[in-house]
């Protein structure tokens, strides 16, 4: 009887135990359900964070959402190799919500990061555009180093690489686009200014010169007043400007001529000693000027004296106003060209002793930059 009761306890105990076992069976599986719904939403967040470009614009916080979402999958994957109701998602789970909540911060950061870098290239865009509009209105007929014209050149091709890369709203590329486009640009501008100043550090002179031109066509005669800033040769009666012609010069025009061979054109005030035409000259008709004048040749004496430059190389001469110009570039060996037809005019308007006053320019610097 004894045995009996044993026996009937057991039985009892263990279908006890069997219903509570089956009983937390069916709570931990209904309850511990797997993080679908999280580790879905997990992948939305990185999918909607990769639209809003967060891999170009916050690659480091991607990574991070990407890592956590790894890792809840991870997870999962060794719960779900345990018997079910040893299986525990809660990490898998967390891992899933930050990886969300990364995401989330990514497309954040990726949109405040695009717009400030959109507006930053649109700004650099402008300033280029600025500077390069400046420099081809002000500084690129000057006679600057090839070095500079390269420059700006390079910087410029880049710039219009960086407005192409804008408009395709590529702006990483087109932020480091500019970048490169204003390490041309800038330092062009800058030689190009330095050699602006500079050249006009002889405007005093000019001015002078300028009225003296002016003053003597008061007088009755005729004057041929060349300025070179503005490429020009004018012909002066009676205090006015009686007609105005395209004018080119030596490559080197940007200062005053200082030997023989430095391809500039000189600068002062001159006169005509002679008119040739037909076999006489090689450019259609020619107004040969008395360069080197005095000043001239007190400048050159003193450079050779100085140590400046050697006698040997010489002060130069052969200055004309000749035809055969209309190239549009400066291109003679220091003399000032004019296309034919208006050589013809200046030629007949000129003759032995009539005064050739050439200066650097007739405005300031300031007045020229305005």
């Amino acid at each position: 009887m004894r045995v009996k009761k044993v026996f009937h306890f057991f039985i009892y105990l263990f279908t006890a135990a069997l219903v509570i076992f089956i009983g937390y069976s069916v709570y931990v599986y209904f309850t511990n359900k797997p993080p679908v719904e999280e580790l879905s939403k997990a992948r939305e967040s990185l999918a909607l964070a990769k639209n809003k470009s967060a891999g170009k614009y916050a690659g480091e916080t991607l990574k991070e959402a990407e890592r956590l979402y790894k890792w809840s999958m991870k997870e999962w994957e060794t719960q779900n190799k345990k018997f079910f109701i040893f299986r525990d998602y809660s990490l898998s789970r967390d891992l899933a919500l930050k990886s969300v909540n990364k995401s989330t911060n990514a497309g954040n950061e990726a949109k405040t990061t695009k717009d400030r870098l959109q507006n930053r290239v649109e700004n650099d865009l402008a300033t280029l555009k600025k500077q390069i509009d400046k420099f081809e209105k002000y500084y690129e007929h000057l006679a600057l180093s090839q070095a500079t014209f390269r420059s700006f050149h390079r910087g410029k091709t880049r710039y219009l690489e960086a407005k192409i890369e804008y408009e395709k709203k590529n702006y990483q590329e087109a932020a480091r686009l500019t970048k490169k486009a204003s390490e041309g640009v800038t330092p062009a501008e800058k030689a190009a200014h330095i050699k602006l100043v500079e050249f006009f550090s002889n405007y005093p002179k000019w001015e002078k010169d300028t009225k003296l031109a002016f003053n003597l066509s008061k007088k009755g005669q005729t004057v041929i007043l060349v300025d070179k800033i503005q490429s020009t040769c004018i012909i002066l009666k009676g205090g006015k400007e009686y007609k105005t012609f395209p004018a080119e010069f030596g490559k080197s025009w940007m200062g005053d001529k200082l030997h023989a061979g430095d391809k500039a054109t000189p600068e002062g005030v001159y006169k005509v000693t002679d008119k040739k035409s037909n076999s006489r000259t090689r450019y259609h008709k020619a107004l040969l000027l008395n360069y080197p004048n005095s000043e001239d040749q007190k400048r050159y004496d003193k450079m050779v004296r100085n140590g400046e430059i050697s006698r040997r190389t010489g002060i130069g001469g052969l200055i004309e106003i000749h035809g055969d110009g209309g190239k549009g570039v400066h291109w003679t060996d220091g003399c000032v060209a004019l296309a034919n037809n208006e050589m013809d005019i200046v030629y007949s308007q000129c003759s032995v002793n009539t005064p050739v006053i050439i200066v650097g320019s007739r405005q300031t610097l300031e007045d020229y930059l305005n």
